[in-house]
């Protein structure tokens, strides 16, 4: 049987590494809701040199919390019933035609 090595824990003291992971959380969620490569490059190559106020920073960390909070309670939903609001849909139909 083949062993799998464990991933290694990244050391996240160091005020850089906290930055640096902050910036690709927010760079990763950008890059979900926006399709336009050339705009998603202009916008990280701002945020990367640090020419982005604070107030836009801190507007666009709320949406990214509000956004990640959405999809948490989605993935409970889905991991509580094992299946999406389409696919209980589904089930509901095959139920249907079984009975029938």
């Amino acid at each position: 049987m083949i062993k799998i090595p464990k991933k290694k824990e990244i050391d996240i003291t160091p005020y850089h590494v906290r930055q640096q992971m902050w910036y690709m959380s927010l760079l990763k969620f950008y890059k979900t809701i926006e399709f336009n490569d050339k705009i998603y490059d202009d916008f990280a190559t701002k945020l990367l040199a640090g020419k982005i106020d604070q107030k836009t920073l801190k507007k666009l960390d709320t949406l990214r919390r509000k956004h990640n909070e959405i999809e948490s309670k989605k993935w409970q939903e889905i991991k509580k019933k094992k299946a999406t609001r389409m696919g209980l849909n589904f089930r509901n139909i095959l139920r249907q035609v079984k009975k029938s």
